[in-house]
């Protein structure tokens, strides 16, 4: 059986530190797992030369930047290679390569991911993935799997949560993560009270029917947020439970291409903990 996921797409960078190996093996499992092919978009840096004369010549910055830009490529050319190896030829989809300043534009990443099923965004401590992050989830329209290294040997989503508010953005996390769902061993609906105004247990059974209908057996659990944010409560939630997949919504409002994050929203992004699924 396979869960219906045929088109994943891996966000890779090379500057600057490169895209670890943890991130491109457990891309590799989960395409195996799905029956999917695995494209990549590298993010690469490309660090234009100074334009003031005086600081070229006192700390010699063109000749700095031109060391980092070539460590930068030969970093991505070093993980399109290694994704090409570890891939089998069924498995290997389309590398992008999309050049950019000293940071990251998550723009063209995000129009790459309007045409595939899924994007994986692996988890490291470094700022400029927070940023990618956000531009791929609200921008893309489509799911995004924020993958950290603990969820690295784990791409068999068996038991999953799903945070649930009768919101637009957690309606198309709910349909994003069907295809998980159909594989899934568990899969609990668990709706936070009291961080906003709505009937959690007429919202929890309208979303266990509409998994019925799709053959998905489901519970229903609802967690007083005792005056957390919805994302500290499922992401607690999750690791009690050892659940291997946390579905949400993002939400945020977008200000002249600037994102206003909701609080639960803002806490996945800066910590997911475990593999979250998230949609706007």
């Amino acid at each position: 059986m396979t869960c219906g996921i045929c088109d994943i797409l891996l966000y890779m960078v090379s500057h600057p530190e490169p895209t670890p190996s943890w991130a491109l093996r457990a891309s590799r499992d989960l395409a195996e797992w799905c029956d999917a092919r695995l494209s990549t978009v590298l993010s690469q840096t490309h660090i234009p030369p100074v334009s003031n004369w005086l600081a070229s010549k006192l700390v010699h910055a063109d000749d700095l930047i031109a060391s980092e830009n070539a460590r930068s490529r030969e970093a991505g050319l070093a993980l399109f290679q290694e994704i090409a190896g570890i891939l089998p030829a069924c498995r290997l989809g389309e590398q992008f390569l999309i050049d950019h300043g000293p940071i990251g534009d998550p723009i063209e990443p995000a129009h790459l991911a309007r045409t595939h099923d899924l994007t994986v965004m692996p988890v490291w401590p470094e700022f400029a993935w927070q940023l990618a992050a956000q531009g791929l989830v609200f921008d893309s329209g489509r799911p995004v799997l924020l993958l950290p290294q603990s969820n690295s040997e784990q791409t068999r989503f068996d038991d999953i949560i799903i945070g649930w508010d009768g919101s637009r953005s957690a309606s198309r996390a709910l349909a994003g993560a069907l295809p998980f769902c159909r594989m899934a061993q568990t899969v609990r609906l668990v709706a936070v009270s009291g961080d906003k105004a709505f009937d959690p247990i007429a919202a929890l059974s309208q979303a266990q029917r509409h998994l019925e209908y799709h053959s998905v057996i489901s519970s229903i659990e609802e967690i007083p947020s005792a005056g957390r944010n919805a994302g500290d409560v499922l992401l607690e939630r999750a690791k009690e439970n050892g659940a291997s997949l946390l579905v949400m919504g993002g939400y945020g409002h977008s200000r002249v291409r600037e994102f206003v994050l909701g609080g639960a929203t803002r806490t996945v992004l800066n910590e997911p903990g475990t593999a979250t699924l998230m949609v706007h």
